[in-house]
């Protein structure tokens, strides 16, 4: 087998559903497609040589996708989000990629979102910069074609080829077989976030190259695998901590770590006000718009 598709499905089994249509759709004949649910909801029927996995409680995106890797036989994973789309020449694109690049050890395509603008999914290490600039930051949307944003986001300047990078996403990301068998599967400890980042960052650390691949498109609709934003706001601060306490410096005494806590939580904050004063607006206002009908 090529390749072994990886989608962790959660609440989302119409987006998991057209996801692995547009797997079939690109008619590669070396594939094979393992869905790892985290959710308890009824199962709709999927097609013939799909292989499910179930477990009896929400795992975490980074357990689900190891459950799968033990499961798969593929050379390369591909490890997709659910609400992905992929183009028909995907696969292709991808084993050529490989079989060029002997150094590359994981791969990210180009990723639009569903009104076909470039999300940011290919970064530099994370460090102080970059946790002000991160992809949703105020500054990045204030200023997006400033040289700290370009920087740091290598798919802002959309280069015509292969480009090397430090991490790309992973809403849609492939690695060889032989990297995972190497380094180890996804940290267990990311419930959710980061672990894509993590994953990257132990194979540069073990000498394979990450790259980003303009040419390879994906549609992502962006989180609607999410029930509760402010969970979900909690769970990725608490990751990017968590990869700070595995890969950051900490400082003496730990006063560096304490500074990266204090700042994480204060964002988190900021984002959790922020997004609850939305969804009162919306909220009032279509109240008003429904009275006033």
């Amino acid at each position: 087998m090529r390749f072994s598709v990886i989608i962790v499905n959660y609440d989302s089994w119409p987006y998991t559903l057209r996801c692995i249509e547009s797997l079939l759709a690109t008619g590669y004949e070396g594939l094979e497609i393992t869905v790892v649910d985290n959710d308890q909801k009824p199962v709709p029927e999927l097609p013939s040589g799909v292989r499910l996995i179930r477990n009896e409680q929400n795992v975490g995106f980074a357990r689900a996708h190891n459950r799968g890797i033990r499961a798969s036989t593929g050379e390369y994973m591909v490890f997709a989000n659910p609400d992905t789309l992929v183009e028909r020449d995907f696969f292709g694109r991808l084993a050529s990629f490989f079989t060029e690049h002997p150094d590359a050890g994981i791969a990210g395509p180009r990723i639009l979102d569903g009104s076909g603008a470039v999300q940011l999914s290919a970064r530099k290490e994370i460090g102080f910069v970059s946790g002000l600039l991160g992809r949703t930051s105020l500054l990045t949307r204030l200023f997006p074609k400033s040289m700290a944003v370009r920087r740091l986001f290598p798919a802002m300047d959309a280069p015509d080829g292969p480009t090397i990078v430090d991490w790309v996403s992973g809403a849609c990301m492939a690695a060889r077989r032989s990297i995972i068998e190497g380094i180890g599967p996804f940290d267990k400890r990311f419930f959710m976030y980061f672990e894509d980042a993590d994953l990257c960052r132990r194979a540069r650390e073990s000498g394979w190259l990450v790259y980003y691949l303009p040419c390879t498109e994906v549609i992502h609709h962006t989180g609607k695998s999410s029930r509760s934003k402010p969970l979900a706001t909690w769970r990725l601060h608490k990751s990017a901590f968590l990869y700070h306490r595995k890969h950051g410096p900490h400082g003496p005494l730990g006063l560096y770590s304490l500074v990266v806590l204090l700042g994480l939580t204060a964002r988190a904050l900021a984002k959790l006000v922020a997004s609850q004063a939305s969804d009162i607006r919306h909220r009032v206002s279509a109240k008003g718009e429904k009275c006033g009908s």
